[in-house]
């Protein structure tokens, strides 16, 4: 693809997004440090994304739960009753 051609596909693109596309278009642009220079911005910090660590939230201490799945829950279940 030639350079001319990708700026011409880019400005198709950019003619076809709704306005909150749009939006989102130009602040992954501005985020971008070799695309912000040259849409004459200075570039501003990345958006940070939080990750929710699941990791361990079933962690007992007592081995591997799954193993033992079946076991836990009758033992569950019949105090409960």
């Amino acid at each position: 693809m030639s350079a001319g051609h990708a700026h011409e596909e880019l400005h198709h693109l950019v003619d076809r997004l709704s306005p909150d596309q749009a939006r989102r278009l130009l602040r992954l642009v501005k985020t971008d440090p070799d695309l912000a220079e040259a849409a004459g911005e200075e570039p501003s910090e990345p958006v940070r994304r939080r990750r929710l660590s699941i990791a361990g939230i079933g962690a007992s201490g007592e081995g591997n739960l799954s193993e033992r799945v079946e076991d836990l829950l009758a033992e569950r279940f019949n105090r409960s009753t």
